[in-house]
Parts: C-alpha cells; sequence; structure tokens
C-alpha cells in the first residue's frame, strides 16, 4: 500500500516543480517582452525624428543659416564684457563684512546708483556705468586645508556633537561663510577699471567690527609677550644663580678632594638644574618668536593672496553668444509650431 502511494507522491511534486519553472519562464518571458518594446519604442522615435528632419531638411536648414547670422550680428554689435579675479584671506571675521560689501554693491549697480558707487570706488561717473556686477566664490583648497578647517569646526563643538560629524558631511554641509580662501571677481565693460575696485573692495573689508577683534587679539599677544619676557629673565637669573654655585663648587671639589683623600672621605658634588632651566629658557624663546610671528604675519584685516590686474580679459562664455543660442532658440520654435500643426490636423480631420 506504501509502495503504491510513494510514486503517486513523486509524480505530484514533479507536477508542482514543472509548474513553478514554466511560471518563471512566462515571467522572463514577459520582462524580456517589455524591455524589447522600450529599446522599439526609442528606435521608432529616433527614426521618426530623422524622417522628420529629412522631409524638413530645406527648411530647417534656413531657419538655422538666418539666426545663425542675426546671433552673429548681434555678437558684433553688444558691448564686451571684461572680468579680473582676485584670491583673498578674511581675518578677524572679516569675511561676512566682505559677503555683505559684495550684495551692496551689485544692489547699487542693479538700481543705477552711480553716486554711490563713485563715493565707494573713487571712480568718475563713466566707469561707474561699466560696472556688471561682483561675485564672492570659496576658493581653491587642498585636501590639508579642508581638513586644518574641519578640526576648527570641531573645536567649538562639544564631545558628544563631535562624534556625530564627520569630514565628508563637513564638506558636503558648509557654505560660503565657512570658507578661508575666497574667489572675487569683478566684471565690467570697462577693461581698465579693476585695480580701482580692488582699492574699493580693501577698504569695505577693513570694518569696525574686525579692527575691534585685531585690537583685542593684538592686545592678547602683547600681555602674552611682556609675561614670557619676564619669565625669560626670571628663568636667565636662575640659570646665573646656578652657574655660580657650580663655579663655587668647583672649587670647593679641588680643596675636598685633597682634604677628603688626606682624611680618607669623599665631599660628594651640589646637583643642579642648569639642564632644564636651559630646556625652559629654550621653549619660552621659541614661544615668543611665535608670538612676534603672529603680530607680524597677521597684521591685517585680510590678505590679498592675488590681485586684480591692470587690465581685465575678454570674457567668452559659449552660452552668452548669439550665434549659439538664437539657433537653439529658432530649431525648438520650429519644432513646437510644426508639432501644433501636426496636431491641428489631426484634431480638424478627426472623424
Amino acid at each position: 500500500m506504501s509502495n503504491e502511494l510513494q510514486p503517486e507522491k513523486n509524480n505530484k511534486d514533479d507536477v508542482d516543480l514543472i509548474v513553478f519553472f514554466n511560471l518563471i519562464g512566462n515571467t522572463i518571458n514577459k520582462l524580456l517582452v517589455f524591455i524589447k518594446s522600450i529599446f522599439v519604442g526609442i528606435y521608432g522615435l529616433f527614426i521618426a525624428l530623422i524622417r522628420a528632419i529629412f522631409i524638413n531638411i530645406k527648411i530647417i536648414l534656413a531657419v538655422a543659416v538666418v539666426a545663425i547670422i542675426i546671433g552673429y550680428v548681434l555678437d558684433t554689435q553688444k558691448e564686451k564684457v571684461y572680468y579680473s579675479e582676485m584670491f583673498v584671506v578674511p581675518k578677524f571675521q572679516s569675511k561676512y563684512e566682505l559677503i555683505n560689501s559684495i550684495k551692496y554693491y551689485n544692489s547699487l549697480i542693479a538700481v543705477g546708483d552711480t553716486e554711490e558707487l563713485i563715493s565707494q570706488f573713487g571712480i568718475n561717473e563713466t566707469e561707474a556705468k561699466s560696472l556688471i556686477g561682483f561675485e564672492a566664490e570659496i576658493g581653491p583648497e587642498s585636501k590639508n586645508e579642508q581638513l586644518e578647517s574641519f578640526n576648527g569646526f570641531l573645536k567649538t563643538l562639544d564631545s558628544t556633537t563631535k562624534t556625530k560629524i564627520t569630514f565628508e558631511d563637513y564638506i558636503d554641509n558648509r557654505n560660503i561663510y565657512t570658507a578661508n580662501v575666497f574667489l572675487l571677481r569683478a566684471r565690467s565693460h570697462n577693461y581698465k577699471i579693476f585695480k580701482k575696485l580692488e582699492g574699493g573692495l580693501s577698504k569695505s573689508i577693513n570694518n569696525v567690527f574686525s579692527d575691534i577683534e585685531k585690537k583685542k587679539r593684538d592686545s592678547v599677544l602683547i600681555l602674552e609677550k611682556e609675561n614670557l619676557e619676564l619669565s625669560l629673565v626670571e628663568v636667565r637669573k636662575m640659570k646665573d644663580a646656578y652657574l655660580d654655585v657650580l663655579q663655587k663648587e668647583s672649587e670647593k671639589n679641588i680643596v675636598s678632594s685633597n682634604l677628603g683623600s688626606s682624611l680618607g672621605f669623599q665631599v660628594e658634588k651640589t646637583e643642579t638644574k642648569e639642564d632644564q632651566l636651559l630646556t625652559k629658557e629654550l621653549d619660552i624663546l621659541k614661544q615668543l618668536n611665535g608670538l612676534k610671528k603672529e603680530l607680524v604675519v597677521n597684521d591685517e584685516i585680510f590678505e590679498k593672496i592675488s590681485s586684480f590686474k591692470e587690465k581685465g580679459l575678454l570674457e567668452d562664455i559659449w552660452y552668452k553668444k548669439y550665434k549659439i543660442i538664437f539657433p537653439l532658440i529658432a530649431l525648438v520654435l520650429l519644432a513646437l509650431v510644426g508639432s501644433f500643426i501636426k496636431f491641428y490636423k489631426h484634431v480638424v480631420n478627426y472623424k
């Protein structure tokens, strides 16, 4: 009885496997047919587009040539644009005033306030009207500079928050206010104006707040310098005193050695700390040199890494050229008009 049931069970399992594999095969076939339909549709659209171009090639070429000619004429007649760039490192939080000043100047240019522009940059009315705008961007940074900026940012956070922020998150989410190096770009129709603009920008960055911050920094460094100089004087006095003791001990040891040898005992030499005092003196001198270097190197509100050139460079951006813009716009309009005409005929003739 059991032997008869066993083959029946095996046959049932074989049927289930066949059904399962058939389902998988049908699913794969449907997927392949769907993918094939996508490629066939894309190919059909491509052929339809090429066919439409071939049928209307004369109209397309005529429109494109006319648009290029009109764009070329407009390019030759429009006023040329020049630009110049400079890299600066704002210090003592002056980057906020820098960005604010850039926005202010662009607003003056937008409303045509030439009087204020003349006052800000010391230029004449013609030069003021030639200004197009200013831009401020994050300057180029090396990996080490980015890491230094990241470490400085971590110092402002508590220990719990530090563990939640990675270097990649910091780089991805920072804005222009977190930068240390800035690229400033000025654009004008006058290619000889940029040195005058540099003076105006330098004057605007030197604001009252940054001056106060610099004076605070200088006061703290000067106080530290005076304390280190006093410490240096004390250390040198102690060193001279120890050296004097050593001198006296050396003279005493000459007598003590003779006396000890005659009496049968040895006089011990007093231990001194001249090595520790010398190390301390060198350390103080190193700190003093660091303070002096800080006062000399960071003596300005901002540092110019590179300045505006005497003459600006001609701006040559392809997407701002009419001979490129006009043909593209003309072809898009032609395609839209052609599609509308076909749709109109289809609607009119529809039954």
